[in-house]
């Protein structure tokens, strides 16, 4: 009897392992279809005009559509005919985070208070509204894949989920190798390099991060399309930001033969130290640490110089080709005609200019970005098919010019008014000052005006003004002046770009209350960028007054 007892447990306890198993199947079964596809709302909008915004990180205008004759970006530039670009288009801060959340959320970093990626602006500063929250409000499907939000503390670790998304952010697996030891060196062995042209079948999961973020992005165009749901797609491709990890193929777009140096490779002799940025990242990669380059102003080799410069172009391109794929597949949806396309970077990046190797300054090189709007039936003619896929490889590739270009200067911070403009959404209300207690509103103007404009007008030229600002902890350089934490930045350099001239002017900063001390002077710049595009030639001294120094007491008041 016993033996009968523990039997028929043993038979009840299979079945209800085996019914527990079953359960288990079914529900991750389901969470895979769940995950497989986004949640859409109960109220989901149709019939809207659709958003694909691609993000690229440290892109210069370092394209042929920007007049760059020495980089093959093909599908860009074939982007670009069918848009507005504009041609000076500026970043509120020239670092990751706290270029993201400000377009993102359309506030200044003044107003976000990230100066560093330490902190969550809906905790730290105010509960503003994004842009993709703003279009979720608005019954859209939100999505974002890749680094769009800078990920971290400053979103939360959660890109801002559920807020600013229909569905969890999608971030490509293969990116936790992109600073690991998959470079292969001259000496065989693997290396966590700057320089990196990788032998894709070789790289752990084979495959790369932005590989992954394009085959991501067009799964869920084809999920979207079905279910005829209005989008907002963000994706937010790797490069070039360092390390220039890239498929090797691309170098051969670039023989280093053609490659040239900087035109301005030396330190400008009337630059304040305090503007000068050491560039102390890429000093952390094993091949630039094996030259033995002097801290803070180097400088690095010429041979190398050209490798750095070399590799930049050949990620560009790289970038370039993953585009032109995610275009194509928006064509051959059939999504070309009802989706607003916006293409740009988070901030430059110096290529040796002014002896600098990095971001992190106020220097057009830096703070300037692509910035491309294409609206269906506004910036082009209708026609069939408008994206088709461009080999980078081609040897007939023909070089395409921008439909229009607007040359006054802008803000990303205006991303945010406008891309809701061009929705035909309820514009947000322009911020008061102060505003950390309005959730929703912008301090970036809409530039849909200036898209319907036939041409550049003389009153936008004169009164467009882009500002930008970068922290130090010194007015020396020294190890952390390229990325300082909140705690450590004593002087805050605020810096305008007009038509005809960028002015910085570096004054004290208190990080506990957020003040600036426009009475404690570290330094200004002045640079008139006709005669000077290179910005080379301080020409402030103490005997030049311009109204410029009021219009920043202003601004900070």
């Amino acid at each position: 009897e016993c033996s009968y007892k523990y039997a028929c447990c043993g038979v009840l306890q299979y079945a209800m392992n085996l019914f527990g198993y079953l359960r288990f199947l079914m529900c991750a079964t389901t969470v895979f279809a769940v995950w497989q596809q986004p949640f859409l709302p109960k109220h989901t909008a149709t019939g809207g005009k659709n958003v694909l915004i691609i993000i690229a990180d440290d892109l210069r205008t370092s394209l042929g559509c920007y007049g760059d004759s020495a980089v093959k970006s093909p599908n860009i530039d074939h982007l670009a005919s069918q848009s507005i670009i504009f041609t000076n288009a500026y970043a509120q801060q020239a670092v990751c985070a706290p270029s993201r959340v400000s377009f993102l959320t359309g506030r200044r970093p003044d107003t976000t208070r990230l100066f560093d990626f330490n902190s969550y602006w809906r905790t730290h500063a105010g509960n503003y509204t994004t842009l993709p929250q703003y279009f979720k409000e608005h019954g859209y499907v939100t999505m974002s894949v890749g680094k769009i939000f800078h990920p971290g503390i400053s979103s939360n670790h959660s890109d801002d989920y559920p807020y600013s998304w229909s569905v969890y952010p999608y971030h490509p697996s293969a990116e936790k190798y992109e600073n690991s030891q998959t470079c292969k060196g001259k000496d065989g062995k693997l290396h966590a390099n700057l320089v990196c042209p990788v032998d894709v079948s070789e790289v752990p999961e084979g495959t790369l991060p932005d590989i992954q973020s394009t085959e991501e992005a067009i799964r869920l165009l084809k999920t979207v399309k079905q279910q005829n749901a209005s989008f907002f797609l963000a994706v937010g491709y790797h490069k070039p930001h360092i390390p220039f990890r890239f498929p090797k193929e691309f170098l051969k777009l670039y023989p280093i033969e053609n490659i040239s140096l900087a035109p301005d490779p030396d330190i400008p002799k009337k630059l304040p130290l305090v503007a000068y940025n050491p560039w102390t990242d890429i000093r952390k990669r094993e091949d630039v640490q094996a030259l033995n380059i002097s801290f803070p102003y180097g400088p690095i080799p010429e041979h190398f110089q050209l490798l750095i410069r070399q590799s930049y172009y050949a990620s560009v391109s790289y970038l370039d080709d993953q585009i032109g794929q995610l275009l194509n597949a928006v064509e051959d949806l059939g999504l070309s005609n009802d989706t607003i396309i916006v293409f740009s970077s988070d901030h430059g990046w110096s290529l040796g200019e002014h002896g600098e190797w990095a971001k992190y300054s106020n220097f057009d090189v830096t703070t300037r970005v692509p910035l491309i709007f294409y609206v269906p039936g506004m910036t082009n003619i209708p026609q069939q098919p408008i994206f088709q896929y461009i080999d980078p490889f081609s040897t007939n590739l023909q070089r395409k010019f921008p439909g229009k270009s607007r040359e006054y200067p802008v803000e990303l911070v205006s991303l945010f008014s406008t891309i809701a403009d061009l929705a035909k959404l309820p514009a947000p209300p322009a911020c008061p000052q102060p505003s950390f207690h309005m959730e929703l509103c912008t301090e970036g103007r809409s530039l849909v005006h200036q898209l319907h404009a036939s041409e550049n007008t003389h009153d936008d030229a004169v009164l467009a003004v882009a500002y930008s600002s970068y922290p130090r902890p010194s007015d020396f350089p020294q190890w952390n002046s390229d990325l300082p934490d909140l705690k450590d930045i004593k002087i805050m350099g605020y810096s305008m770009r007009t038509m005809d001239y960028r002015y910085t002017v570096w004054v004290g900063y208190n990080s506990t209350t957020f003040q600036a001390n426009f009475k404690e002077i570290h330094g200004r710049e002045l640079y008139f960028v006709l005669s000077d595009p290179n910005q080379d030639n301080n020409l402030y001294n103490q005997l030049l007054h311009l109204d410029i120094y009021k219009h920043f007491e202003f601004m900070n008041n």
